[in-house]
C-alpha cells in the first residue's frame, strides 16, 4: 500500500474511533434552580440553604455509597443515563420582584428541571402563582404556612411540615403536662400571615389538645412595642407562653420578656421567627417545635455523615435551614430520575408519585410523599428545649436526648 493510501486509511480509522468515542450521546447536564436570599438581612441562612442545596447535587453527581440517600450510591442520575445535575442559584434579595425576576430567567433561559424556593410565605405564595404560570415545578424548602397548600396550585409542593402540624407537636408535649398545669398566654406577631389567622389557628389546636388558653395578647410585626408584653406576663406568671412570631426580632424581643419575667414561665415558640433563633439571650428555657433538630442529626448515622459532610465543606455546621434546602433538591433529584426526562412537567408527574422513606432521610420524618395539596404528607415536627447553652431534643419521648424542665429557667449565658 502506498504511503498516501496508508494515510488515508488511518486518518479514516481515526475519525471512525473518535466518532465513537465522542459524545453526541452523552446527557447533558440538568440544572436545578435555587432562589434564597443571598444579600441583605437575611443572607446569612440564605446561604446555608444554598449550600444545603449545592450538596445534595454533589451526592447525587459523585458516588457515596456509604450513605443509604436517594442516588448516592452512583454517579449522577440514572433515569437520564448517568446525566449530572448541576446548581443554578439566584439571589432574591428578599424581595418578591427579584425573585420573580430571577424565576423568570431560571425557567425561560437557563430551562431548570424544578426550583427550590428557601423565603417568606408572602414570596412564597407569590413564587407558586408564577410557577404555575411557567410550568415548573416549584419546592418549597422553608415556608410553613398552613394556607399555601390550600390555594391549588398544582406545580407547588412543600417539603418540610405545616405551622399545624408544628403546633400539633407543641401541644402533644404541654398536655403531658396533665391537669392542673394550669393555662397559656398566647402572644401572637401581627402582620401578614399573623395574627388573627394564628390566634384561630392556635386556639383551636390548643383546645384539641385540652390546653386552655386563658390571655391573649398581640405584639406588632418586628416587635417594636415588645415592652408592653411585661406587665400582662407578670399578672399571669403561672401561665405557660405560646408564642407566635413571624420574625426573629418578634422572638426574641418575647424571649427577653418571659426571661425577665418573675419566675421565667416556660416559653413555647412558634413560626418561623423561634426556628431561627440562634439561642434566647435572656436565658428563658425556649421549648420550639421545628423540622430537624442538630442534637437528633448526632444520633442518627446517615444524618450525622451529611452534617459532617455539610461542615468540612463550608466550615461551619449544618442549620437546619440548611438541611431543609438539601432535603427538597434531594427530593427533586429523584424525581427528575424517576421522570426519566427533562420535560417540567413530566417531573411535576414525578413528584406527585415520589415516596422516599424515612431511611432515606436526614429528617425525623417517616418519608416524603405529596398529597393532592403539595404537602409532604410525611413531615414531622419534633420539639427541642434550650439547656444547658444548646437545643437539646425533648420529644417526641423516643428519640428524646433529655427531659423537659418546666420549672427550672435557664441562667443567662
Amino acid at each position: 500500500m502506498n504511503p498516501l493510501r496508508l494515510a488515508c486509511c488511518l486518518a479514516s480509522v481515526a475519525l471512525l474511533i473518535a466518532g465513537c468515542t465522542s459524545t453526541p450521546d452523552t446527557p447533558h447536564p440538568l440544572a436545578i434552580g435555587v432562589l434564597a436570599p443571598l444579600s441583605g438581612p437575611d443572607a446569612g441562612w440564605g446561604v446555608d440553604a444554598v449550600n444545603g442545596a449545592r450538596l445534595a447535587v454533589d451526592i447525587v453527581n459523585d458516588a457515596h455509597p456509604d450513605l443509604p440517600l436517594p442516588l448516592a450510591a452512583g454517579t449522577g442520575v440514572p433515569g437520564r443515563r448517568g446525566a449530572r445535575l448541576s446548581l443554578a442559584a439566584r439571589d432574591t434579595a428578599g424581595h418578591a420582584e427579584t425573585m420573580s425576576a430571577a424565576m423568570t430567567v431560571l425557567a425561560e433561559q437557563e430551562h431548570v428541571a424544578g426550583l427550590v424556593l428557601a423565603e417568606s410565605a408572602v414570596i412564597a405564595e407569590s413564587a407558586a402563582s408564577q410557577a404555575q404560570r411557567l410550568r415548573v415545578p416549584l419546592l418549597d424548602a422553608r415556608s410553613s404556612d398552613d394556607y399555601l397548600t390550600e390555594l391549588g396550585i398544582d406545580w407547588y409542593f412543600r417539603i418540610g411540615p405545616s405551622d399545624s402540624r408544628l403546633t400539633e407537636a407543641a401541644f402533644a408535649l404541654l398536655a403531658r403536662r396533665g391537669a392542673g398545669s394550669g393555662g397559656i398566654t398566647l402572644i401572637t406577631e401581627s402582620g401578614r400571615g399573623g395574627s388573627s389567622a394564628a390566634v384561630t389557628s392556635l386556639r383551636e389546636l390548643a383546645r384539641r389538645a385540652g390546653v386552655p388558653v386563658t390571655a391573649s395578647l398581640t405584639i406588632k410585626e418586628g416587635a417594636t412595642d415588645a415592652e408592653r408584653l411585661r406587665d400582662p406576663l407578670a399578672e399571669k406568671p403561672e401561665n405557660t407562653v405560646v408564642a407566635w412570631t413571624q420574625t426573629a426580632a418578634g422572638a426574641r424581643a418575647v424571649a427577653d420578656a418571659v426571661g425577665e419575667t418573675k419566675g421565667r414561665p416556660t416559653l413555647v415558640g412558634l413560626g418561623q421567627g423561634f426556628r431561627f433563633l440562634e439561642r434566647p439571650d435572656s436565658g428563658a428555657a425556649l421549648l420550639r417545635a421545628v423540622p430537624w433538630s442538630a442534637d437528633l442529626a448526632q444520633r442518627d448515622p446517615t444524618a450525622r455523615l451529611v452534617a459532617e459532610l455539610y461542615e468540612r465543606r463550608n466550615g461551619k455546621p449544618m442549620s437546619a435551614v440548611a438541611a431543609d434546602a438539601f432535603t427538597a433538591t434531594m427530593a427533586l433529584a429523584s424525581a427528575v430520575d424517576a421522570a426519566g426526562s427533562a420535560d417540567p412537567a413530566a417531573i411535576r408527574t414525578a413528584l406527585r408519585r415520589t415516596s422516599l422513606s424515612a431511611v432515606q432521610l436526614i429528617m425525623p420524618w417517616d418519608g416524603v410523599r405529596f398529597g393532592d395539596d403539595g404537602q409532604n404528607q410525611f413531615a414531622a415536627a419534633v420539639v427541642e428545649q434550650w439547656q444547658d447553652r444548646a437545643y437539646r431534643l425533648v420529644y417526641p419521648i423516643e428519640l428524646a436526648s433529655t427531659r423537659p424542665r418546666w420549672s427550672s429557667p435557664e441562667p443567662k449565658p
